[in-house]
């Protein structure tokens, strides 16, 4: 598996993965747009020729915000997301990130195992903050430097 920065040309891919794993998927437009954000840290990750998923991210001074961790279905639970997940703590080691925060639907489960397993802890709700359906967003934070890193 190869985990690189997400190009240009992966933007078609992409969108059609939102399109598959999101009920509100980005437009290509957003895509590109935090794609070329200087202050973003969007990965892919492939095996062979196949886009199994992707992370997306943006950050100001020292806090990040995860805004899409996307891995298509019939590649979960094959280590993507958590190789994903491990690229973005390492970027964020680089640039001296003291917080990552994320929202999470209350009923992902799978997600929100995935980011405790990261170190990420609950620290608010947010009352329907997710349309299709309408649903509250957990808010979840990680403090870097992990332990163990």
């Amino acid at each position: 598996m190869e985990i690189r920065i997400a190009e240009e040309k992966d933007v078609p891919e992409l969108f059609s993965m939102e399109s598959i794993c999101f009920p509100d998927p980005w437009s290509q437009k957003s895509l590109r747009d935090t794609l070329k954000e200087p202050c973003s840290f969007f990965a892919v990750a492939y095996e062979e020729d196949t886009l199994l998923g992707y992370i997306n991210t943006t950050y100001v001074l020292d806090e990040l915000n995860l805004n899409r961790i996307c891995v298509l279905p019939e590649y979960r639970r094959t280590g993507a997301g958590s190789r994903l997940m491990e690229a973005m703590f390492s970027f964020a080691d680089e640039k001296k990130i003291a917080s990552i925060f994320l929202e999470v639907r209350l009923s992902n489960l799978p997600a929100q195992k995935l980011y405790e397993r990261f170190g990420f802890e609950t620290v608010g709700k947010r009352r329907n903050f997710y349309t299709a359906p309408v649903e509250d967003g957990l808010v979840m934070m990680a403090k870097l430097p992990r332990k163990g890193s």
